[in-house]
């Protein structure tokens, strides 16, 4: 679609966004709407470095290319051909199959690279098409692994070198896949860049996500007989689905190595451009289920043509459905009428966990349950989410725990056995479900993130009838954690982690308890299909609207990430390419506008804690990147913020910052006009002198140090 019937899809959009955010809010995502085309561009040149020195590697494992080979376009065949043989990882080999093309231009083509060294081509003397093709390539190959070509597309220079460098980290690898980009018929432009997460298999259950670049360990594709017959257009889904039952040990690299061909008959502009693909797909997860015993059936989503699974309940498992609450008789009351009106698994028994109501409300708590048949536990206490979940899993006689908030209203009669027959599958950790802000259509959870920035939703507050990323709001996928305001698990694995920590009693102890799974080796998912409404901090407030509760939640966070290291700014369903402080799923990208050299300034500013700030990333780079939110608590002015570093002399340096757009502070401190009170600031070290500088944050006058650069 091109940009001026973009523009004319706007108006409604237009009209509420100038309604609920004004015109500041407006002319910006107008501009970013603009803009977005040019980004990718802007993040190939500033991320696409020079290859690096092969020699180093120390294991060098023969790399087996296969080519299946069909009336392509020769000028796009070379091209793939001299995309292996430019490769900057020698030890490979080039398997080329000509599955009988009717073109004779194909076969002069080949002809030219017989005979060239690390070169092998075999003639069809028959179509048998791509698995059979693909088939005999694996058999003429002499490798180790087996890296898969299509033959209209294009390697990276360096696609083989980073393979075998994430083999160099860890020989054990029988799968590797990358991220890839499309590349235009033309071979003039790249666009469309997928960034993918690490191995996620229920992401992989909706989609073939792996694709391009997919390297096997050959003695692997034997023992699974390659490519299967009958299964073509969803052939190198099929072989994963079979891979994933045979091995976990299977590698991502966050790097673009594959460029996927844009022609007009090819499934890289569309997968109708294919329609038998449709019934392969659906065969090759049909038969998964099969083989690995999982009762469940397909639900076809045309506006995506994506097939969804569902995990159809085994037996009839109880489950508790725990729901902390205290003085929220209204709500309670409006999420536990939700509940026994719309269910249709009627295996459950529900939970209430006072932590100390009022006599008013003690007494109608203890009314309601009698009324709708619910255990009720008071046990006045200090709030502590942690403590009153684990108090109601204690209580509880089921085989699966459903903690849910009070502020929940729960719709769709299968919501409960669809999360259950998630929740059954051994690999499954914590499921969670969609939720929505009630009376719209805005998201306000299909999982949680762990940014550089901290945990934050996906996706806050975004429409849900777009189509987010790949589908991450109409498909099952994986996330690193799941909200607690709608989870479920298994008691044995519940108990397997000790529960929710009682140390976080009130924020982040969902994300915990999601990261011990994932250190257990299971994987949480969202179903997206269980669509329930979340009156979010009906019953406690924004935490960010007093310093109290932003200076708490702080320390848990650190709480956090001190037991769980390893997620301090990493995230393995997240990809490190995509920005790293956001909930959109957008490039990370730094705009080069915005980068500038440090002037000198004799600005003093005094340390009087008028500043409310927060820094959300500090990157002591080339550049220098410092990311967050700031104001002046006395004006509430956030226009003249910027960054002053000092060297030990005390020589000071000025850099003026960006404006980023911040709704979230906008909304934690109900100021429309806060909504800009987002900073970036990007900036070269370079022309410092060397040494080492303190960095201070600093609007109207009031400022502190929020960390140090050393300049080399």
């Amino acid at each position: 679609m091109g940009q001026k019937n973009r523009l004319l899809s706007l108006p409604a959009k237009m009209v509420r966004c100038l309604g609920r955010e004004g015109w500041n809010v407006f002319f910006y995502k107008l501009h970013q709407k603009l803009a977005r085309t040019n980004e990718y561009d802007l993040w190939l040149a500033q991320n696409e470095k020079e290859p690096q020195d092969p020699s180093k590697l120390v294991y060098r494992p023969l790399i087996s290319v296969v080519v299946p080979v069909y009336n392509v376009d020769t000028g796009m065949l070379r091209a793939c051909i001299d995309s292996v043989k430019n490769q900057i990882y020698d030890n490979w080999e080039l398997c080329l199959v000509d599955d009988c093309s009717t073109d004779e231009a194909v076969r002069e083509t080949l002809r030219l690279y017989e005979n060239q060294e690390k070169i092998k081509i075999r003639y069809r003397e028959e179509n048998g098409h791509i698995s059979r093709a693909t088939n005999d390539g694996i058999a003429m190959a002499d490798g180790e692994f087996i890296a898969l070509l299509d033959c209209d597309d294009v390697y990276s220079v360096d696609a083989l070198y980073e393979v075998v460098k994430l083999l160099n980290e860890d020989a054990d690898y029988d799968f590797i896949y990358s991220d890839e980009d499309k590349l235009s018929e033309d071979g003039t432009k790249r666009r469309n860049p997928f960034f993918k997460p690490d191995w996620s298999p229920d992401t992989f259950m909706s989609l073939m996500y792996t694709c391009h670049l997919s390297v096997y360990r050959k003695t692997l594709l034997e023992e699974l007989g390659g490519l299967r017959v009958g299964l073509e257009g969803s052939q190198d889904y099929d072989l994963v689905l079979r891979v994933m039952e045979k091995t976990k040990r299977i590698g991502h690299i966050p790097k673009i190595l594959y460029h996927w061909r844009e022609r007009e008959e090819s499934t890289a502009n569309a997968i109708s451009a294919k329609p038998y693909i449709i019934e392969a797909t659906r065969k090759a997860k049909l038969d998964a289920l099969e083989r690995r015993g999982a009762k469940g059936h397909l639900e076809y989503l045309p506006d995506i043509a994506m097939f969804r699974v569902v995990y159809e309940v085994t037996g009839n498992p109880k489950v508790s459905i725990i729901i902390p609450s205290k003085d929220n008789y209204d709500i309670l009351r409006q999420c536990v009428t939700s509940i026994r009106e719309v269910t249709r698994y009627q295996n459950y028994e529900i939970v209430i966990v006072d932590n100390g109501s009022n006599e008013e409300n003690h007494a109608r708590y203890a009314e309601l349950c009698a009324d709708m048949d619910c255990k009720y536990h008071y046990e006045p206490m200090e709030f502590n989410f942690s403590q009153m979940c684990n108090i109601g899993a204690r209580v509880a006689e089921g085989e699966y725990y459903l903690f849910l908030n009070d502020d929940i209203k729960v719709e769709g009669e299968e919501w409960l056995e669809r999360m259950l027959g998630h929740a059954q599958q051994p690999h499954t950790g914590a499921v969670g479900s969609k939720l929505i802000y009630p009376g719209t259509n805005q998201i306000q959870h299909v999982g949680v993130v762990s940014f550089a920035v901290g945990p934050g939703h996906a996706f806050l507050r975004f429409d849900d009838d777009r189509n987010c990323y790949w589908g991450r709001n109409k498909l099952e996928y994986n996330y690193s954690a799941v909200t607690g305001a709608c989870l479920m698990i298994a008691r044995s694995k519940f108990e397997e982690v000790g529960g929710f920590c009682e140390d976080l009693p009130v924020a982040y102890n969902d994300v915990d308890l999601c990261f011990q799974l994932l250190e257990k080796g299971y994987y949480n998912v969202v179903r997206t299909d269980v669509r329930l409404y979340h009156y979010e901090s009906i019953s406690r407030g924004y935490d960010a609207v007093s310093p109290e509760k932003v200076a708490r939640q702080q320390r848990e966070m650190e709480k956090l990430y001190d037991r769980h290291p390893q997620y301090r700014g990493y995230d393995p369903c997240y990809n490190p390419n995509l920005v790293r402080n956001r909930d959109d799923f957008t490039l990370n990208v730094l705009h080069a506008k915005d980068i500038a050299a440090p002037e000198p300034t004799t600005e003093t500013w005094s340390a009087d804690k008028r500043l409310r700030y927060k820094v959300e990333d500090f990157l002591d780079e080339e550049p220098v990147k410092i990311v967050g939110w700031a104001f002046d608590e006395e004006t509430k002015d956030f226009k003249d913020v910027h960054v002053v570093v000092k060297d030990t002399n005390g020589t000071c340096y000025k850099v003026a910052a960006g404006h980023a757009y911040r709704p979230d502070i906008r909304d934690a401190y109900r100021k429309k006009h806060l909504a800009f009170a987002g900073f970036e600031v990007v900036f070269l070290k370079q022309s410092l002198p060397k040494g080492t500088y303190t960095v201070a944050l600093v609007c109207q006058n009031a400022g502190e140090d929020i960390g140090t650069i050393t300049v080399e």
